[in-house]
């Protein structure tokens, strides 16, 4: 079975994969025993590059670098950090923030226990069927939610939850009414 390798790079770079040149990479498909030897190659002097060792679902080096969570069955998604060099310069280099959806921006919001917030975003009918407590152990037992973007096909308006103990993420899929979050449902 292959292992499908999807990778997200918040600033600008290049890359080289075990020596081929690519000018962005999304994903990869590789067989469970194959190493890539992934390097980053930041297009911002601020940044300096490095080499990832990914195979067989884990990451073997420079593992600090890299965010990496399993999704589901042998589909991997690693996240490439940025490396620093003490630079000093009067310009600020921070990587463009995208707009979160509403399904992440309630992640952020019971995550800092910020329940006003958190029910802004859903519709007034969710909003009165569930108590604060319930609201807030809603993500209990998750360390981090993965918007779908293209990572399981088909699944749209989706996300990933990523347990805090080893192993798979799960999958949820969300309904929308005027913008707000009406229901989430975790997928089979």
């Amino acid at each position: 079975m292959e292992t499908l390798y999807f990778f997200e790079c918040e600033f600008p770079a290049v890359f080289l994969v075990n020596g081929v040149f690519f000018p962005s990479l999304t994903r990869l498909k590789a067989e469970p025993s194959d190493s890539l030897y992934i390097t980053v190659l930041p297009l911002d002097a601020v940044y300096l590059p490095y080499t990832v060792r990914i195979g067989g679902g884990a990451v073997y080096a420079n593992a600090a670098l890299t965010v990496f969570y399993r999704l589901k069955g042998e589909r991997y998604l690693a996240r490439f950090l940025p490396r620093f060099n003490y630079v000093y310069t009067p310009v600020r280099h921070e990587h463009p923030k995208t707009d979160a959806g509403a399904a992440r921006r309630l992640f952020d919001a019971i995550s800092r226990r910020d329940v006003t917030s958190a029910r802004a975003l859903l519709t007034p009918e969710l909003s009165a069927s569930v108590d604060d407590n319930s609201l807030l152990a809603f993500f209990d037992g998750y360390c981090d939610l993965v918007e779908n973007n293209g990572y399981v096909s088909g699944e749209i308006n989706s996300f990933f939850l990523i347990p805090a103990a080893e192993g798979e993420a799960a999958l949820f899929r969300v309904e929308y009414k005027n913008g707000l979050i009406d229901n989430i449902d975790e997928t089979e």
